[in-house]
């Protein structure tokens, strides 16, 4: 038992090393790249613009027309993040080099997701300025935009799950984007199929948009917490099972 445990804790030691040595390499190629720069700077320029829209349309200080525009554009955003992560290495070869070396696919597929969804947050965090300048001009509800930026954390969690898992489908970054882009459109836009098709709460209860409404309204739900949660867990087991399908062929 004792032999067993200790040779336990070693796999899991050498899987945490490995995942944070794909993680740092991730991170170092993703910003040395121009990527997340002219993401960020899209994303921010069309949030900004579609913010003050809101702003003078309602004529009042509120922060919650932000979460349902900055989450939906973070469902481009992150797929163009997330393109590259396998795609580009199974393009030029690299990825069949490293799976010939003892390179487990979970933590292959771990330290990617890691590096691309704290990129996105990275990408994301500016728009806590929003909330300054609100703070500055008017009195807005704290509790509901704490709530809202966890969601949207939770939201980009999910998004670059399902943007890896495209990414580990194929090599071609453009086809990766696009799949990845309309798998999460179809998620955000599922309670409006749920209405035209009559099929009550069903599709609803997967709709993007459905559960981020919920944190933008100040209420943190466990149940939404664990949807996120376990569709961006399937999304990376789902990629892992792809690479390690590669790796047998």
């Amino acid at each position: 038992i004792g032999v067993g445990s200790a040779r336990s804790g070693c796999t899991a030691t050498a899987s945490s090393g490995m995942t944070l040595a794909v993680l740092r390499k991730e991170l170092v190629t993703l910003w040395a790249s121009a990527l997340p720069y002219a993401v960020g700077a899209a994303f921010h320029l069309v949030l900004g613009i579609l913010m003050v829209n809101q702003l003078e349309v309602r004529a009042q200080a509120v922060i919650q027309p932000l979460f349902p525009i900055a989450g939906f554009l973070l469902l481009f955003a992150l797929p163009v993040l997330t393109m590259r992560t396998f795609a580009e290495e199974a393009r030029t070869g690299t990825l069949d080099v490293l799976l010939a070396a003892p390179v487990p696919p979970r933590p292959l597929v771990l330290g990617k997701w890691l590096a691309a969804w704290l990129t996105g947050l990275a990408v994301l965090a500016p728009a806590l300025l929003v909330l300054v300048l609100l703070e500055l001009w008017g009195e807005p509800d704290r509790g509901p935009a704490v709530a809202g930026f966890v969601g949207l954390v939770l939201l980009a969690a999910a998004v670059t799950g399902v943007g890896v898992l495209a990414s580990s489908l194929t090599s071609s970054q453009p086809v990766a984007a696009l799949v990845a882009v309309f798998a999460v459109l179809v998620l955000w836009f599922a309670d409006e199929g749920s209405s035209a098709l009559g099929t009550g709460g069903l599709l609803a209860a997967v709709s993007f948009s459905e559960r981020l409404r919920t944190f933008a309204g100040g209420a943190v739900d466990t149940a939404d917490v664990a949807y996120f949660a376990c569709l961006g867990a399937a999304c990376l087991a789902a990629a892992a099972l792809a690479v390690d399908l590669r790796k047998l062929r």
